[in-house]
C-alpha cells in the first residue's frame, strides 16, 4: 500500500486473525486511501462475519461471494446475491443468522 501498488485491499476476516486484525487492515487501507473489497469466498460464518463488518462502513463496496449450487445450506439462503447484485446483511443476533438445525441433523455423521 505504501508503494501505491494496491487498488483494493482484500482482507479476509478468517485469514488475517479475526475481527480485530481485519479492522486493522481496514484502518490501514483507509489511511492510505486504498478502497476495500473484502476477500470472502465462503458461504458460512466467514461470509456472515464479513457482511457484518462491511455494514459498519458508510461506503458501498464490493465483496467476493463464492457461488456453488449446494444440496443443502446451513444459512438457508440468508446470503444470496439479489438480482441487483447486492447482498443483504442478516439482522439477527451474533453473525445475524442461526444455522439451519434441520440441515445439521440431516447430514449428521
Amino acid at each position: 500500500m505504501k508503494a501505491g501498488a494496491v487498488s483494493y485491499a482484500q482482507p479476509s476476516v478468517t485469514k488475517v486473525g479475526g475481527i480485530t486484525e481485519y479492522l486493522k487492515v481496514v484502518d490501514l487501507a483507509d489511511d492510505m486511501g486504498v478502497r476495500l473489497a473484502p476477500h470472502s469466498p465462503y458461504f458460512g460464518p466467514g461470509l456472515l462475519a464479513t457482511l457484518q463488518l462491511m455494514s459498519l462502513r458508510d461506503d458501498r463496496t464490493f465483496v467476493e461471494v463464492f457461488y456453488m449450487n449446494r444440496a443443502a445450506c446451513l444459512w438457508h439462503g440468508a446470503v444470496d446475491v439479489g438480482a441487483d447484485g447486492t447482498v443483504a446483511v442478516p439482522e439477527g443476533p451474533g453473525l445475524g443468522y442461526d444455522p439451519d438445525r434441520e440441515v445439521m441433523e440431516r447430514f449428521r455423521v
